[in-house]
């Protein structure tokens, strides 16, 4: 491995991505590739992961529809609980992104702190958004069909702290459907006993319906597409549904280092590193790959030059 001192600039590429994610993080991801083009892929996965919460969300509606009955002594009309049940509903399955977006930020969010805080905020402005919508939306549907509307704002704390509750659980089923769906899309790579015996070594990545075997030696480099990875060959992608956390714990075994925010490298293919005034640098691979690494992770560089000068 060659190892420039800063002097020889690289030839400019057109892959090169900024690595100043401390002023440009909408620069660091590649947003626009984050599906395979499959409905089954990630619009199919999408689907389903909002589809459990939203049954969840329908099942609670109907066991206090219920509830309400037996309460009333089925004296009354059906009419207006389940109109009640109903409105709650559609606004709670209408504002899912909100905590589904900030379930997210455990994966994508280096800071955990920062993470836990951002859930936080996102589960009043649910709990809040829920209330003031709810209302509106009865506000109008109900003189429509004849049923009087009347809404006392000072009901509201107590509606505040009962969605408070409501969207901390719809948070955690959130979190539980994604460590699972990252657990059981992803297979295991080789155990160490296989290892042990000598057996090549692989990992199995999970595209959309297809799941293929790749030898970490040809992954270049795998970088966070919002809910997916994508794992950068030579002469091919795969996005895989999964964060860059899981996937760093999966590869650093095979020399793979984080160089960015939302990058990893795979250290065996790099051939060149200049360091920048600034402190970031930039990586050039094997295969004349250009990729831009942030100064956050310069120790990394210095693990990967510390282990040139071991082979050499």
């Amino acid at each position: 491995m060659s190892l420039s001192d800063g002097h020889n600039r690289p030839a400019a590429a057109a892959g090169v991505e900024s690595g100043r994610d401390n002023r440009h993080p909408a620069g660091d991801k590649r947003a626009a590739e984050v599906t395979s083009g499959r409905w089954s892929g990630a619009s199919g996965r999408l689907l389903s992961r909002y589809g459990w919460v939203a049954l969840l969300i329908l099942a609670t509606c109907v066991v206090n529809v219920l509830t309400a009955i037996q309460h009333d002594g089925g004296s009354s009309s059906l009419v207006r609980p389940v109109l009640d049940e109903a409105t709650s509903a559609a606004v709670l399955i209408l504002l899912l992104p909100i905590l589904k977006q900030s379930v997210d930020a455990l994966g994508t969010t280096s800071d955990r702190r920062v993470a836990f805080i951002i859930i936080a905020l996102a589960i009043v402005a649910y709990a809040l958004l829920h209330v003031v919508l709810m209302v509106a939306l009865r506000a109008a549907v109900y003189p429509v069909i004849g049923i009087h509307f009347d809404f006392h704002w000072r009901e509201l704390p107590a509606e505040f702290r009962k969605d408070i509750i409501s969207a901390f659980m719809i948070a955690v089923v959130l979190w539980l459907i994604d460590r699972r769906s990252i657990a059981t899309g992803r297979d295991a790579t080789a155990t160490a006993d296989d290892a042990v015996a000598g057996a090549p070594r692989h990992i199995w990545l999970k595209d959309g319906t297809t799941t293929v075997r790749v030898d970490p030696i040809d992954v270049i480099s795998v970088t966070s597409a919002g809910n997916y990875v994508e794992f950068a060959l030579a002469q091919q992608r795969h996005l895989v549904r999964g964060t860059l956390v899981a996937e760093e714990a999966r590869l650093k075994p095979f020399g793979f280092a984080r160089v960015h925010r939302t990058r990893l490298v795979n250290a065996n293919r790099i051939v060149a590193v200049e360091q920048h005034t600034n402190g970031d640098f930039a990586l050039r691979m094997d295969t004349g790959a250009v990729i831009a690494g942030s100064r956050r992770y310069r120790d990394a560089i210095a693990a990967i030059k510390e282990a040139s000068r071991n082979d050499a």
